[in-house]
């Protein structure tokens, strides 16, 4: 897939920008503070509808204005050229493809994928669990549909067992009710983030030894909250087992909902003992396995999204990364210094929120 033309409108300090892109390899040339992160931002956007920078939607949207608008013409292995407008209010996201209103979110996630590489990635093996499971629910869901499925599902009745439990309910029927939904969903989240994050290890390491770290130092640890045995029925019984707990804290404390992964370095915890920049390598490593896993398992090339990265990164490790990237996809990198092959891009510069 390749992003032929963007259009935005007040999209965080743009009040309007609309420009071509004629080339696998852009470079958006700037300042600090002159919008090249929104742009990329904006982009980003298209596999999941949510930021790579925040969570908060009416963030994106321009001071003053009542909605920010983001339209991508795109040329699509699957659907030739496809025409996205996101239109984003503080509460509500609507999106057009060609014209037709995407009615649900399952029908868009991962439909235009993007991959993208930012110093803020580094909250991946330094942030909290919650940081973890929504980038490894996002990585799953966009090529499982019924991955996405079980996690409504375990959220909605997730969510209704624990207001039970804040009202001081104390009839187990009720609460059984709710617990034959969780334990189905909760075998199946915990069965694939499992098989997902075993493969990622593989691509990880692989990926490590390519941009300079050593290949057998780098994997991932899965670390669920819970792990019964017994398919459905063990976490019937578990959840069982848990009432009177819950009871007493007001919320359901044992679940996928509490699920966790860690990175390892020479078999130990990275967190602990990789150095700053062994600890960017194995984030940057994680998304080179990200990409791997999308091109392996769908016939649409991802945009890769690479904002002000390359200035973190020697040049041994540089051109590993550039070689670990390959060919293929288009990319759209952002920084304040042109990149030494700059002769092989298009570059574009970014000045008070226009892209000249």
């Amino acid at each position: 897939m390749k992003l032929k033309r963007l259009r935005l409108a007040d999209f965080r300090n743009i009040t309007f920008t609309e420009v071509p892109f004629e080339h696998d390899r852009i470079f958006l040339l700037g300042e600090n503070g002159q919008g090249k992160t929104n742009v990329l931002e904006s982009i980003g956007l298209l596999p999941a509808l949510r930021s790579f920078r925040t969570q908060d939607t009416a963030l994106l949207i321009r001071h003053g204005a009542a909605a920010a608008q983001t339209a991508y013409l795109l040329e699509h292995e699957i659907e030739g050229t496809a025409d996205v407008v996101l239109t984003l209010t503080p509460k509500k996201k609507t999106v057009l493809v060609d014209g037709t209103a995407v009615r649900s979110f399952s029908e868009f996630l991962g439909r235009f994928p993007a991959v993208p590489f930012c110093s803020g990635d580094i909250e991946l093996l330094r942030g909290a669990p919650a940081v973890r499971r929504r980038w490894l629910d996002m990585v799953v869901a966009a090529d499982d549909p019924g991955y996405l499925d079980a996690l409504r599902r375990y959220h909605a009745a997730l969510s209704g067992r624990n207001l039970l439990l804040r009202q001081g309910a104390l009839d187990s029927a009720q609460l059984l009710a709710f617990e034959k939904v969780l334990a189905p969903c909760a075998a199946r989240l915990t069965a694939t983030r499992r098989d997902a994050l075993s493969a990622l290890a593989l691509a990880l390491a692989h990926a490590c030894g390519q941009i300079g770290l050593p290949e057998n130092a780098a994997g991932l640890a899965f670390a669920p909250n819970a792990a019964p045995e017994g398919g459905d029925a063990g976490w019937l019984d578990l959840f069982a087992r848990q009432r009177t707990a819950d009871i007493l804290l007001h919320s359901t404390q044992r679940g996928p909902h509490r699920d966790d992964f860690s990175f390892l370095f020479g078999g130990r915890a990275a967190r602990d003992t990789a150095s700053e920049g062994q600890q960017r390598g194995l984030v940057l490593g994680l998304e080179l396995a990200w990409l791997e896993r999308l091109r392996s398992r769908r016939p649409v090339a991802p945009i890769v999204l690479a904002d002000d990265i390359l200035g973190e990164l020697d040049p041994l490790r540089k051109a590993g990364f550039w070689r670990a990237l390959g060919g293929g996809c288009q990319v759209i990198a952002t920084g304040t210094t042109l990149p030494e092959d700059s002769g092989n891009w298009q570059v574009r510069h970014v000045r008070d929120g226009v892209v000249e």
